[in-house]
């Protein structure tokens, strides 16, 4: 098997502003694996060159069928999450494709529906975020972004124009006092759940909020793969899973099944990012009760095809593996 790898740098449609920073690109590491004629395409933001190419020899004698040994050897060498995603997806791809199967038929969750995803506003003038509600009123679910400075209010100017379903990540804006006030003002404007709402590594105040807050409390930067979500149970409502913070999808796999076994609701969740890794995430959705999987849908450019996303309803190309593939008119450029 062989490993080879290249940045792509994705342009924003518009700039997008959260409490983590403000964008205008993406750059992302695209991993290619060659095997037995078949090629696997993986991604992740955050990945690390020098790890993606330390990981090159690890996988030189191996195939696909031996994923999870491929995987175990990542991780003995120390290699990190957001590395380890991307050649898992391309590890994912190339099952799929040798099994000539999409991958979702793969994990038996053929014929099962999926929730439809929200779509993200970030933070902006009151003036962008009324003139964006009307815009995207035909969307079944919002998620706003939330700053510190940000009181709940914003999403009473939301519901002022918007009659769908609201969901706020609050990013870890707030102290746990400031949290719950915040979320008493979302409850009177009917936003159905809260991310985040403190720093993470703080879960005793994660958990005061979400035992008093009358919007169900989500994790975010609190859920960073398999084992936190053990220590997760009983201190929020539901977690929300990424590829980059897990691993990968079989990282990803095994924090769902945790999180089931410990009474937590399940939200897969992405990065502004192309659409080869939200397609992969897709291939889960049927396991989760959230989603939030729009990330191409701010590209102003996408260097893969694959799953469609119309106002919320997800649709996985029925091509073996992820279904993914290179938009020549994009990644084909030097």
């Amino acid at each position: 098997m062989r490993l080879t790898r290249r940045e792509v740098v994705v342009p924003l449609k518009e700039t997008f502003a959260s409490n983590t920073g403000v964008i205008t690109e993406v750059r992302q590491e695209v991993v290619e694996l060659a095997w037995q004629g078949l090629t696997g395409y993986g991604t992740a933001r955050g990945a690390d060159p020098a790890e993606l190419d330390a990981c090159a020899a690890l996988l030189a004698d191996t195939s696909p069928y031996g994923l999870r040994r491929l995987l175990a050897r990542l991780a003995v060498a120390g290699i990190g999450p957001a590395t380890a995603s991307a050649v898992d997806l391309a590890l994912h791809d190339l099952l799929g494709k040798a099994c000539g199967q999409p991958l979702h038929r793969l994990f038996g969750l053929e014929g099962l529906a999926a929730p439809q995803t929200a779509l993200s506003i970030g933070a902006c003038s009151d003036e962008d975020l009324l003139a964006k509600g009307r815009e995207l009123a035909d969307w079944p679910i919002l998620k706003l972004k939330f700053t510190p400075e940000d009181d709940g209010s914003r999403a009473g100017l939301l519901r002022s124009v918007y009659a769908g379903r609201i969901r706020v990540d609050g990013n870890g804006s707030w102290e746990p006092g400031q949290a719950l006030r915040v979320a008493e003002e979302l409850h009177r404007h009917g936003v159905e759940l809260l991310e985040q709402p403190v720093a993470p590594g703080r879960l005793d105040d994660l958990q005061w909020v979400h035992e008093r807050s009358p919007v169900p409390v989500w994790a975010d930067e609190d859920c960073t793969g398999p084992e936190s979500v053990l220590a997760l149970r009983g201190r929020v409502r539901g977690v929300n899973l990424k590829l980059v913070k897990c691993g990968g999808l079989e990282r990803t796999r095994e924090a769902i099944t945790l999180a089931r076994a410990g009474g937590l609701e399940v939200m897969l969740g992405c990065k502004v990012e192309s659409s080869l890794g939200v397609t992969a995430m897709a291939q889960l959705a049927p396991l989760a009760d959230c989603l939030d999987l729009d990330g191409p849908v701010g590209l102003l450019t996408d260097p893969f095809d694959g799953l469609t996303i119309d106002h919320g309803a997800l649709t996985l190309p029925d091509t073996p593996g992820l279904g993914a593939a290179p938009n020549p008119m994009f990644y084909g450029e030097d």
